[in-house]
C-alpha cells in the first residue's frame, strides 16, 4: 500500500471514529447515563474533581476546546451552567448524565485506536493510541473535572464562587 493511501486511510478512519462515537453515543438511551457506572464513577485520587483543577489548571484552558455536544438534532450544550439552571434538579441530572456520554464519546476513539494494529505495521499503529490520547483526554479530563461539581450542586445546592470559572 502506498503511503499517501495509507495516510488518506488513517485519516478517514479518524473521521469516522471521532464522528461515529459522538454519533453512536447520542442515539444511546439516557437511562444508560443516568446512573454511576464503575467507568464514570468519581475516584478518591480525583477529589471530587480538584485534582483537576489543582494540578492540571484546567480552569485554565478548558474553553479553549470546542464544544460538540449539540451538534446532533437533540443534543446538550455543556460549555457553561447558566445561574437559573443552578437550582433546576431536571436540569442539573440531565447535565451530569450528559457529562457521563461525552466522556463516553471520548473514550470510544481511544478504544478504538488498537484497530489500527489489525491492518497497519506497527511502527506506524503503535503512534495511534498515541494519538487518540492526546485528542480524546481533555475532553476527559473536563467532564471529570465538572461531574463532580454538579453532583455537589446537584445534592446540596452549593457552587463554589471559585469554582464557577
Amino acid at each position: 500500500m502506498s503511503l499517501w493511501l495509507r495516510v488518506l486511510l488513517i485519516a478517514a478512519n479518524w473521521v469516522l471514529f471521532h464522528i461515529g462515537s459522538g454519533f453512536a453515543t447520542h442515539h444511546m438511551p439516557a437511562r444508560f447515563f443516568d446512573h454511576e457506572s464503575p467507568l464514570f464513577k468519581t475516584r478518591a485520587f480525583e477529589a471530587e474533581g480538584r485534582l483537576y483543577r489543582r494540578v492540571l489548571r484546567i480552569h485554565r484552558w478548558k474553553d479553549l476546546l470546542p464544544e460538540a455536544g449539540a451538534t446532533f438534532a437533540g443534543g446538550f450544550a455543556k460549555r457553561s451552567l447558566f445561574p437559573e439552571h443552578r437550582t433546576d434538579q431536571a436540569y442539573l441530572q440531565r447535565f451530569i448524565a450528559e457529562t457521563r456520554r461525552a466522556e463516553l464519546t471520548h473514550w470510544l476513539p481511544i478504544a478504538l485506536s488498537a484497530t489500527f494494529f489489525l491492518w497497519n505495521p506497527p511502527e506506524i499503529a503503535s503512534w495511534m493510541p498515541v494519538y487518540a490520547a492526546a485528542t480524546n483526554l481533555p475532553f476527559i479530563l473536563v467532564q471529570r473535572a465538572n461531574r463532580p461539581r454538579l453532583q455537589r450542586l446537584a445534592k446540596t445546592g452549593q457552587f463554589r464562587r471559585t469554582e464557577a470559572s
